[in-house]
């Protein structure tokens, strides 16, 4: 605004900053619809735990609950990505336009991840979590 003021005063006779590209606006608010408290809790507590395809449900859809992470971005984490630093566990995402966002976990989803990584002995870091070819298929799937 400063150049242009002094290109209208005759000040300077062109803009040095006009060919300057601002930085890419990103839009923080979407439109996906959020489930209530209620109807999320009770989404968790009707899977059925005592199988690990219960268990990897309820950690796919309680990490969708609890960070608001897309379908896409949930199943791309690997191991690696849970981890605990202090005393918290953190979770690392990779979103939309190579976002990348580490935010510590719930009490409740800890729980979850632990739970469906021990029982299904993921111990290779590099390893998806979301990936069970030997117990059933992925229950979401996506063409890359």
């Amino acid at each position: 605004m400063l150049f242009d003021w002094l290109v209208v005063g005759q000040v300077l006779a062109t803009n040095p900053a006009s060919s300057v590209r601002g930085p890419k606006h990103s839009v923080r608010k979407g439109k996906t619809p959020v489930l209530a408290a209620d109807e999320a809790r009770a989404l968790l507590d009707s899977i059925d735990t005592s199988t690990l395809v219960g268990l990897r449900d309820r950690a796919l859809i309680g990490l969708m609950v609890y960070t608001f992470a897309r379908v896409g971005a949930a199943l791309q984490i690997k191991v690696e990505d849970v981890y605990v630093q202090g005393r918290r566990t953190w979770i690392r995402l990779y979103e939309k336009g190579e976002k990348r966002h580490e935010m510590p976990c719930h009490h409740n989803l800890d729980e979850y991840l632990h739970a469906y990584i021990n029982g299904a002995k993921l111990t290779e870091a590099r390893a998806f979590c979301f990936v069970l070819r030997h117990v059933a298929p992925a229950s979401f799937q996506i063409a890359r």
